[in-house]
Formats: structure tokens, C-alpha cells, sequence
């Protein structure tokens, strides 16, 4: 979630935010951060979107979350050797 790996950034850092509400859906998100109310974490795929009120910090290499990425097959459906190579 979301929300607990920026809390769990916070907690690192020294802090505990407060936090009033949590927000899902990507556009409410940048009119939170627009209008003063929060913060949040953009992944990269999302950072051509951002709003131009919106400004885009780096984050600490130490501090970047990782994403999990799997490959979705169909059960039962023998991988072709180009899917098997990329997998590898």
C-alpha cells in the first residue's frame, strides 16, 4: 500500500505525519499535493502526468521503494522461447 511505505519513509526520517485522509485515485492525489493538503509517491511511469503546480522531489537512493513486477501467464499455456528468454 501506498500509504504505508510513505509512512513508513516518515518513520525513518524522524517523524510521524498526520494524516486526515487518504486518497486512491491519481488526480484527487495531485490536487491534494497542489493545494498545500499532503504529499505523495509517484512512481516513475506516472511522473509525465503531474500537474505543473505539482513539483516532483528525488528521493534519497537509501529511501526509493521498490516495486514488485510480475510476469502474467496464462495456467496450463507453455511459455514461447522469447517470453522464456525474457523471464530469465
Amino acid at each position: 500500500r501506498p500509504e504505508g511505505t510513505l509512512l513508513d519513509a516518515a518513520l525513518r526520517a524522524g517523524f510521524r505525519p498526520r494524516v486526515a485522509h487518504v486518497v486512491a485515485e491519481w488526480t484527487a492525489k495531485q490536487g491534494y499535493v497542489a493545494a498545500g493538503l499532503g504529499v505523495a509517491l509517484v512512481p516513475a511511469l506516472a511522473a509525465a502526468s503531474v500537474r505543473p503546480d505539482v513539483a516532483l522531489l528525488p528521493l534519497c537512493a537509501q529511501d526509493t521503494p521498490a516495486r514488485a513486477v510480475y510476469a502474467a501467464t496464462a495456467p496450463g499455456h507453455s511459455l514461447s522461447p522469447a517470453a522464456r528468454a525474457f523471464l530469465r
